[in-house]
């Protein structure tokens, strides 16, 4: 409902606009409107695009990392299957008897030294260790040392767990092995496996560990990039960054907040996704670590991307609304000298609203404009000549009175004379006489009394009634006349005199050529079907063949006044002319059709609107 009002409102604020007004805002509104469709839909798919570009730019450098990061994982592997692998180093490390100096100087120049050699030769690897539970053997650092010194480590228990299989554990900042205080930069990751040896006695658990900037060079090499930050997340959703990066704290960002976005999106199984935080979208893509069950993720924040978009659009923007200001500009001027013409029209127009009808229209030129002027000057001398006519009418309105008048006086003496006639027939007892006179009276004041040319048809039937009864009193009662109309329909209307022709070309030229000594029947018919009355007029005359009554609908159906059953009256009123005057007042649709058949009968068919004069319209 809102909507609508509003509608209405600049509706109404349109239309109290002058022409000019109108045009100028319709085309501001043709420009401006595809204008700023067509910039946001190119803003946003160029928006898009480049976002597009920063995601496949991204997805390359984080499969980079990832080759790098198994790169790390097999050499941490390697070097912890190649201490297994080392025997003489296991089974000192198994033996159950108390190692004497030669054996201990021995045991630490040759195998703690291959050992120690592995570390040297991948210096990304931090520490090599093994934590034995065998109580005859000397720790020796770096390399060996006893395990309970770890047995407070939450992954500890994991790994044996675990049964020989391999644990990945992040530390972050945690307390060194040999109880020292924690450092910086000591945040780890490390490759735990149980040695059980022989099978199934556990003989202690090597650990095999590496920065995590070695780890993860990405993570750690974007310090200096403010707009993107790599982190991870493992199995249990805990999340591993460098913390010397300020992406969290420049940009506000909530971890968890973070976590939660990407659980969505593990769901949706998205490689990539994006969120907003604080009113700024940051795109996140993923790359799942198979053999950390960890999660890698790229950060990258599209504040820049955004602010750039934006400002390309407001820019533009800008520069088309100045051009169309300059344009509108130029063409209120144009329109100005266009409408030039109209104006003076309608000052024009004005004037011969107010009664100046001596208006000199003077518009040239061969345009819509000049042309409207030019039927505007026809009609000022249309209306001129019609005042003129108007004027001669009423002077010869006040001369039909007067004739009118002395046409009424006549009729009057003519009523009477006819009424003094009828009273000396029935005092003579000529009573048929007397009828046919009275009939001749009824059908004289039809005739003179013509204040409309409608009348309802029950007052037309009773005309032919008192037609049919002085055609009787020459014929000897030779005609009967039969009436089949339903009584709601006596008030259909029909226009005067349009049956009386017909029925009178019935007697002439149907019923008196067969036979005068035998009876004629003249019936009238009338129904109603959809929303058009019918009126059926049948005689029983000489009727007609094919031919003859193809002509008749042919002549009756054109406009020649020469046809040759035109069958016109003594007033001049024939079925040509009934049929003439139902067209020009109901339309082409209606009208008069003859159907007959030689010897036996005629059908005149009358069909008009079904219009009652007394209450409207007839319903079915």
């Amino acid at each position: 409902m809102n909507i609508l009002r509003l509608f209405k409102v600049i509706a109404n604020q349109l239309n109290n606009l002058s022409l000019q007004q109108k045009l100028i805002a319709l085309y501001i509104t043709i420009i401006i409107i595809p204008i700023i469709i067509f910039t946001t839909i190119y803003s946003k798919d160029v928006y898009n695009r480049a976002i597009n570009e920063i995601r496949i730019q991204n997805e390359s450098a984080l499969e980079i990392e990832k080759i790098h990061i198994k790169n790390n994982i097999e050499t941490m592997r390697r070097t912890a299957q190649m201490v297994i692998s080392d025997m003489e180093f296991i089974d000192f490390v198994k033996t159950r008897n108390e190692a004497n100096i030669n054996e201990l100087i021995d045991f630490k120049m040759n195998e703690l030294s291959n050992v120690t050699r592995l570390q040297a030769n991948n210096p990304a690897i931090e520490n090599i260790r093994l934590y034995t539970t065998n109580p005859y053997v000397t720790e020796m650092w770096p390399i060996l040392f006893q395990e309970k010194r770890i047995m407070n480590k939450p992954w500890r228990g994991e790994v044996i767990r675990r049964n020989g299989m391999e644990l990945w554990w992040f530390d972050q900042q945690t307390e060194d092995v040999l109880e020292r205080l924690p450092s910086q930069n000591t945040s780890k990751i490390s490759l735990l496996r149980e040695l059980d040896y022989p099978k199934n006695e556990h003989l202690g658990i090597i650990e095999i560990n590496m920065f995590l900037k070695n780890f993860f060079p990405k993570m750690f090499g974007t310090m200096n990039n403010h707009d993107s930050v790599y982190v991870v997340l493992d199995k249990d959703m805990n999340m591993i960054r460098n913390y010397q990066h300020t992406f969290f704290e420049d940009k506000n960002i909530n971890p968890e907040w973070l976590k939660s976005e990407f659980v969505k999106s593990q769901k949706e199984h998205k490689v990539s996704f994006q969120f907003n935080s604080n009113g700024t979208p940051y795109l996140v893509i993923t790359a799942y670590l198979d053999d950390l069950e960890a999660t890698l993720l790229n950060v990258i924040s599209l504040e820049g991307l955004n602010a750039e978009t934006a400002k390309t659009r407001n820019v533009f923007l800008s520069g088309i609304i100045i051009l169309v200001t300059i344009l509108s500009l130029f063409t209120y001027v144009l329109v100005s000298l266009l409408l030039k013409k109209m104006y003076h029209l309608k000052d024009s127009m004005k004037r011969v609203e107010k009664g100046d009808f001596n208006v000199d229209v003077d518009i040239s030129g061969h345009d819509e404009i000049a042309e409207l002027g030019f039927h505007f000057k026809s009609m000022i001398g249309k209306i001129n000549s019609l005042i003129a006519d108007a004027v001669n009418k009423q002077a010869a309105a006040k001369e039909t009175e007067l004739k009118a008048l002395k046409t009424q006086i006549d009729s009057h003496f003519l009523y009477n004379t006819l009424e003094n006639i009828k009273m000396m027939a029935e005092i003579e007892g000529k009573y048929d006489i007397s009828d046919a006179i009275t009939s001749l009276g009824e059908m004289m004041r039809y005739n003179l009394r013509w204040k409309n040319d409608f009348v309802v048809l029950d007052e037309e039937l009773h005309y032919i009634k008192n037609y049919i009864d002085i055609m009787n009193l020459r014929l000897d009662g030779l005609l009967n006349l039969e009436i089949d109309v339903p009584r709601e329909l006596l008030e259909q209307e029909v226009l005067k005199m349009s049956l009386q022709p017909i029925v009178e070309n019935a007697v002439k030229h149907g019923i008196i050529p067969k036979n005068l000594s035998s009876h004629g029947t003249i019936t009238i018919k009338v129904d109603y079907s959809d929303g058009i009355a019918v009126i059926e007029i049948t005689d029983n005359g000489i009727g007609m063949n094919p031919e003859q009554c193809d002509q008749l609908n042919t002549r009756i159906q054109c406009e020649q006044e020469n046809a040759q059953y035109s069958f016109k009256d003594g007033n001049g009123i024939g079925v040509r002319n009934v049929n003439e005057r139902i067209k020009l007042y109901y339309g082409n649709e209606y009208g008069v059709s003859v159907t007959s058949k030689e010897g036996e009968f005629t059908t005149v068919t009358i069909k008009v609107p079904s219009k009652l004069m007394k209450g409207g319209s007839h319903r079915v």
